[in-house]
């Protein structure tokens, strides 16, 4: 055998063995994807089929538990699964608009990424979770979901020069908590007007889950800047949130009887795929460098 036969045959084994090394501990992690899902009775809704659609790329490639909602019952059965199936870690993806959502941020007790405070300690009790689990963040602003705003934007537009594009999400429970979503909204705003070329873009929310006074505030808001922008142009209303089928029907329906046009949720987008796909492979290189910095040289 000559001396580049050899070295070859050297490589093709190191490399098999390192492909080995990486790819095992891959398979012991399972991934928990997390959205806020619309289930009647009987039937999967409109919501819940595209991001049942939106998340099959990531099944064929990743052990993947879907999970729907926020019942404390149902998600430690998801978690049970991916264990039962051999995952020693577990991260947790949360397909929605922001992570200052209040459903979001009762997933995060659940699943003990934050403790649960003392005032709702006798409401919420963490599940069960052996695995080592990490939670990202949810889509914000990404840049993937900065396009798909730009892109909802586009499909109704026919004089951006005279257009306002009005991003509506839908908002937390608290004023503090909407601050910190409008700020991400913004630079959605930011991104959609300078790409473009629109008059202007504003941002707003609708608050449903707050209390009644709030709720009317910020419906009161909303039809006021809209009934504004409407003077001189046309107004845009986006909604920013994950799918048709959902509040959105409740949004236009507040909006009754003011000009504007109105465009679609996210899904279907492939942006949205992107952004799962990008958040988890991100989240395993970061481990695989922390494991790498973590082991002693021989």
């Amino acid at each position: 055998m000559s001396r580049y036969l050899i070295y070859f045959t050297v490589f093709l084994v190191a490399l098999f063995y390192a492909h080995f090394a990486l790819a095992t501990p891959e398979k012991k992690v399972g991934i928990l994807i997390l959205a806020r899902g619309i289930d009647p009775p009987g039937e999967v809704s409109v919501w819940d089929k595209h991001v049942i659609e939106a998340v099959k790329p990531i099944q064929e490639a990743y052990d993947v538990e879907l999970f729907f909602g926020m019942d404390d019952k149902a998600l430690q059965e998801a978690v049970n699964r991916l264990e039962a199936r051999g995952a020693e870690r577990i991260l947790a993806v949360p397909l929605y608009i922001s992570s200052h959502s209040p459903v979001v941020q009762k997933l995060q007790y659940y699943l003990g990424v934050i403790p649960v405070p003392p005032e709702r300690q006798n409401e919420i009790k963490p599940i069960t979770v052996k695995a080592d689990l990490h939670m990202t963040h949810a889509i914000e602003h990404d840049p993937l979901a900065a396009e798909i705003v730009f892109d909802r934007a586009r499909e109704i537009s026919t004089n951006p020069s005279r257009e306002t594009v009005v991003l509506v999400g839908h908002g937390p429970l608290t004023k503090v908590s909407e601050t910190m979503w409008l700020r991400s909204m913004w630079t959605l705003a930011s991104f959609t007007k300078e790409m473009g070329g629109f008059k202007e873009a504003k941002v707003a929310t609708v608050m449903f889950g707050a209390p009644p006074e709030i709720k009317e505030k910020a419906t009161k808001d909303l039809r006021a800047l809209i009934e504004e922008e409407s003077k001189d142009g046309t107004v845009l209303v986006i909604p920013c949130m994950i799918a048709p089928g959902g509040i959105e029907g409740m949004l236009e329906e507040q909006l009754q009887g003011l000009t504007f046009r109105f465009g679609r949720p996210y899904l279907p987008h492939g942006n949205v795929t992107k952004w799962l796909r990008a958040e988890i492979e991100g989240s395993l290189r970061r481990w695989e460098r922390e494991e790498k910095g973590s082991t002693p040289s021989p």
